[in-house]
């Protein structure tokens, strides 16, 4: 009786095993691919549906964005910070970590280009028309992106002394952190006039552009952009870059104002 239920068990354990070797083994599904851009911040609202665009397309990538002026990102690429992709406002934050053989000279490509154009709050009625009104006394505040680290600040101070502004404006001037910053300032009110990209004033109801930047007044607004040497995830940041250049990433950024990119 002991030898038939020993064999009983048995073939029920060995029946219990097959059952659980047959079923099928569940699967986790993979966490996608978190890539890390590093952007100007004037690309901000452009670059939420080119990342609508991007995921659908490719739904094992995941974009994780850090939007500030150029000249901040670059500090922070220069120190370690983790990023994938760069896209600047200008050259000179580029060719500063390429000096630094941080992103090859052949990896940078031009996505976008961009205007100057000078702003008022829509709420001022009776506000300035024209560039040379800045130096009336009514505008006791005008905003302009910081000339150390913003490029949008850079392209307008080189704006305002190319008018001959630039010295008796000086007193007068708020510098904002980055190029949105400059924005809210002129948006709130706080500040008579601005200097912002036309696409930035082209996503706000609360200015008014009065005038673009006369031609040859400052160098070319242009976007280069480069996947760092050790970004940790290259393949899926060049699989996004490429995206941008692609006519489908170039429509949506002409959508938003921006001219082509090379």
């Amino acid at each position: 009786m002991r030898r038939y239920g020993m064999a009983l068990c048995g073939a029920l354990l060995a029946l219990s095993l097959t059952a659980c070797s047959a079923a099928p083994k569940p699967t986790a599904q993979q966490a996608p691919t978190e890539v890390v851009v590093s952007a100007a911040a004037s690309l901000a609202d452009v670059m939420k549906p080119l990342q609508s665009g991007f995921e659908a397309d490719n739904p094992t990538i995941k974009l994780r964005f850090n939007f500030g002026s150029s000249g901040s990102l670059q500090q922070q690429i220069e120190q370690g910070a983790p990023v994938d992709l760069f896209i600047s406002a200008a050259t000179a934050p580029m060719d500063a970590i390429v000096a630094k053989q941080l992103v090859s000279q052949s990896a940078v490509k031009q996505l976008a280009g961009n205007k100057v154009v000078l702003i008022r709050p829509k709420s001022d009625a009776n506000g300035i028309t024209t560039w040379t009104q800045l130096t009336d006394s009514q505008v006791k505040h005008i905003a302009l992106g910081n000339p150390q680290h913003v490029p949008a600040g850079q392209y307008g101070k080189a704006v305002l002394e190319k008018l001959g502004l630039w010295d008796r404006v000086q007193g007068h001037l708020i510098l904002g952190e980055d190029v949105r910053q400059v924005l809210n300032y002129v948006e709130s009110g706080e500040v008579q006039a601005g200097l912002v990209y036309s696409t930035d004033a082209a996503q706000s109801q609360k200015v008014v552009v009065v005038a673009e930047a006369p031609a040859g007044s400052h160098p070319p607004v242009v976007y280069p952009m480069a996947v760092l040497k050790d970004a940790q995830h290259a393949a899926q940041a060049e699989a996004f870059a490429s995206y941008l250049l692609s006519p489908k990433g170039q429509q949506v950024l002409r959508q938003y104002g921006f001219t082509g990119g090379v």
